[in-house]
């Protein structure tokens, strides 16, 4: 018997809510607190940099709500290699996915469940590779469990997922998906329904209008999406009016004029559109389309 060293298993589809490969050394977080680069938190000891680091952050003991930064620091190329969460988290899960879908750039970002999560804090390094195959390796893995020969937990099977997961599209969702819409709807809707399965949404709804942001400041990032949405020659599909609070977001609102956006100084009478994270609003305004309520 030699001492456990190093575990490898493999992730189901609705673990990985984002592909890829990368690895990284650890560095443990815990909710609420800012997973980009910028001004160290109170709850962050040393004030240590994420970039290029395997993030194993708690979502448990508390709320994501004021934000990640992860779009940010993605889109400054000063993002972690990857993140490891302890449950999918909404706002967490949409700044990446917009990332991937958008800007094309990808963070790899994993869910566990707590017995590999704790494994996870313990790790010194992480590596997740093409298929969903996670390595979890350092010395204080080697108390958690042994293990006979290679030290190493013996790969499990790639888990198999059903076809059919009751996800109901449209055929103009699906021409949307399949980009007959043009690609910057095809992203948008990708965005739209991966966040509508993350939700636990069953179908997406018809939007004759919609408001993007209110009292946010969107950065640089906001105006690098709306970028890449005029390149790809598309515009909004609905009436869509935009936040105008604080100079970013002003830019941001005139530049969504090119998508055919109205600037909006006073949203007031909008605030349960504002209550939708601005890079969903986006994409709900490309589509039309958003997710239905959730029915647990």
């Amino acid at each position: 018997m030699r001492r456990l060293e190093s575990l490898s298993f493999y992730l189901s589809a609705t673990d990985c809510l984002v592909e890829g490969e990368a690895s990284g050394v650890v560095l443990t977080r815990a909710m609420p607190c800012r997973l980009g680069e910028g001004p160290p938190e109170r709850d962050e000891p040393g004030g240590e940099s994420v970039t290029g680091r395997a993030l194993v952050v708690s979502c448990r003991s508390g709320s994501s709500s004021a934000g990640a930064g992860l779009l940010e620091a993605i889109h400054a190329d000063q993002g972690p290699a990857l993140v490891v969460l302890d449950r999918p988290d909404q706002a967490v899960a949409l700044e990446a996915i917009v990332a991937e879908e958008i800007l094309s750039r990808s963070l790899p970002l994993v869910v566990l469940d707590d017995a590999r999560f704790a494994m996870a804090q313990a790790a010194h390094l992480i590596s997740l590779y093409r298929g969903g195959r996670l390595v979890l390796s350092g010395p204080r893995l080697a108390g958690l469990a042994s293990v006979t020969a290679g030290g190493e937990l013996g790969y499990e099977p790639a888990p198999v997922t059903a076809a059919n997961d009751g996800f109901a599209l449209s055929p103009e969702d699906r021409r949307c998906l399949d980009g007959g819409a043009g690609p910057a709807a095809q992203a948008a809707m990708r965005v739209v329904v991966r966040m509508a399965r993350l939700r636990g949404a069953r179908a997406l709804l018809d939007v004759d209008r919609m408001h993007v942001g209110s009292d946010i400041d969107v950065g640089p990032v906001g105006l690098a999406l709306v970028a890449r949405l005029v390149e790809w020659g598309d515009g909004f599909r609905v009436p869509t009016t935009i936040g105008a609070s604080g100079k970013a977001t002003t830019r941001f609102a005139e530049a969504c004029r090119a998508l055919g956006g109205m600037p909006l100084s006073d949203p007031a009478s909008l605030r349960a559109s504002a209550e939708m994270p601005w890079p969903l609003a986006l994409c709900v305004a490309m589509v039309g389309r958003a997710p239905a309520p959730s029915t647990h």
